[in-house]
């Protein structure tokens, strides 16, 4: 061995690579930085880290209610209950810091591994990181410390095995390859209900390739399709077998049939509703969409019937829902990548184009692929991983390293009522507490559960699976001050109430002295006591 040879594999190894460099930046963002105040701006966490903790404490799974007086005792799935047990371990160990860190390492994961495959699958070094911070811009509409990040994780490495699986054209894949399938579902089903996207990338590219083999003009290339087609056909049915595997069996797919099938709950829950493209993560995933029309028209002749498939499924789920923008956006720039660097490549040969074009584009070409070779010989990935592990040292810390604070994971107080709640905690100090349900908003619900469970529990919170349309129906009576709103006030024997500063409600409840005094109010959040 010659001496430059360790050198050189040391440099591999200290140097740290474009990916480390995006993860490190991502993940101190997400933990520290500018998308700090993202992930516990849903308040929804916070029953979440309450229902973890519990099962902790229990070792059972909780199969009621046990945080709302109106559903107590009511069949309750927490079909999340894996990932929430993760956000209980933290929790306890370092508080919303090791919540929040979590997140922050999922996401940081997630859009490196990203950068990585749209270099690995021909896109240039230039392209791929514009694509992927427009994946990642596009994903902030709903970056929140919630377990559905997880399934962008899955979604992603799902249709990275299929993708190599229809491309093992004239090779048999890695014999693990169709069993990744059903074994990653045993997680994905008991992490978060995504893993129906899942089966639906599974099957598309299932259909792909049955059709593939009735078209395959050679006979060889028909057999090949034919035999891939029946081996995924075998992983599709024990993937979906695999998703029986878990403490509700299948109970759980009845019940997301009737939760995703309830037409008043999908037209009236702000997360799947369809995007509005005013704000800025709608309009990269606009972008984005634009950039795979040109891709296509670009060229039309090497598209895959797969990927139009995976194309419109995610350009579907994208229009449809809101809450389905991180993933469509990651799979749409993964399709478009490689063929918009290639048209673009393409133009360094091109007869008609000018000059400089030619000259210009082949330069960038040329220094793309000796940064693409060079980032892909740097495997050592030792800086993520001392920054993600100095970073869990610091949260054991409390988010302290010296006398100084770098991690301080917190809720908003201006969007969360934070001073309201301390209140309510401390207003029978010295007294006998009270045990009355709190009235909130369904978005303010699961901090309730987070701050006052199991002294106090909540009339509603954010769990609409749980309540259902007449629930929720009725609860929307009441906070948009409907006619009958009165009745829901008595049919639920609501006596404090938490609302937002200016709400409807709120004035209204002014206008009744005689039944309701204000006993808090500040500029987030007003306590209404029933006289």
């Amino acid at each position: 061995m010659t001496p430059a040879q360790p050198s050189s594999s040391a440099l591999r190894f200290l140097l740290p690579s474009v990916r480390d460099i995006i993860f490190t930046f991502l993940f101190w963002s997400v933990l520290a930085g500018s998308l700090s105040n993202r992930p516990l701006a849903d308040a929804d966490i916070g029953w979440h880290i309450r229902t973890g903790e519990q099962i902790l404490a229990t070792h059972s799974l909780p199969r009621t209610d046990p945080f709302s007086s109106t559903m107590q005792g009511q069949p309750w799935f927490a079909w999340e209950w894996l990932y929430d047990i993760l956000l209980g371990i933290l929790h306890q160990a370092c508080g919303l810091n090791g919540v929040v860190w979590l997140c922050a390492l999922l996401v940081a994961a997630i859009f490196a591994l990203l950068l990585s495959q749209l270099v690995k699958r021909g896109t240039g070094l230039p392209l791929a990181i514009v694509l992927m911070l427009l994946a990642e811009a596009a994903a902030t509409i709903h970056l929140y410390a919630r377990p559905h990040i997880v399934s962008w994780l899955f979604s992603l490495l799902w249709f990275v095995a299929l993708d190599r699986w229809e491309r093992c054209e004239h090779a048999s894949p890695p014999r693990w390859m169709p069993w990744f399938f059903p074994a990653s579902m045993l997680l994905w089903v008991n992490l978060h209900g995504g893993w129906l996207f899942g089966m639906a990338l599974l099957g598309i590219y299932t259909f792909a390739a049955f059709v593939e083999s009735a078209r395959a003009q050679d006979a060889f290339a028909a057999i090949r399709a034919a035999h891939r087609a029946r081996a995924m056909a075998a992983a599709w049915v024990a993937s979906a077998v695999a998703t029986l595997v878990n403490p509700f069996g299948g109970r759980l797919h009845a019940h997301i049939y009737l939760y995703l099938g309830d037409r008043y709950l999908m037209n009236r829950i702000d997360e799947f509703k369809s995007p509005d493209f005013h704000g800025w993560a709608q309009r990269c995933f606009a972008v984005i969409l634009v950039l795979v029309l040109i891709a296509f028209a670009s060229n039309r002749k090497k598209l895959r019937l797969s990927h139009l498939l995976i194309v419109l499924l995610a350009a579907y789920a994208g229009f449809y829902s809101s809450r389905n923008l991180p993933v469509s956006s990651m799979l749409l720039v993964l399709v478009a990548g490689p063929i918009l660097w290639e048209s673009f490549a393409s133009l360094a040969d091109k007869p008609g184009a000018w000059q400089w074009v030619r000259n210009g584009t082949a330069r960038i070409s040329q220094f793309s692929d000796r940064m693409g070779a060079q980032e892909m010989e740097i495997r050592g990935h030792l800086w993520p991983v001392v920054s993600v592990a100095v970073a869990f040292a610091i949260c054991l810390q409390g988010g302290w390293l010296g006398s100084r604070q770098l991690i301080h994971a917190r809720f908003d107080p201006q969007r969360v009522p934070v001073a309201a709640v301390t209140f309510l905690q401390k207003e029978f100090q010295g007294k006998q507490p009270s045990t009355e349900p709190v009235f909130s908003t369904d978005a303010w619900g699961g901090y309730l559960i987070y701050r006052m469970y199991p002294e106090r529990k909540v009339v509603v919170d954010d769990r609409h699976d749980l309540y259902g349309s007449g629930r929720i129906r009725q609860y929307l009576i009441l906070t948009q001050a409907e006619p009958g709103w009165q009745s829901v006030l008595e049919e639920w024997q609501i006596r404090t109430a938490l609302l937002p500063a200016g709400s409807t409600l709120a004035n209204l409840l002014r206008e009744l002295p005689r039944d309701w005094r204000v006993t808090y109010e500040d500029k987030v959040a007003v306590v209404f006591e029933r006289r």
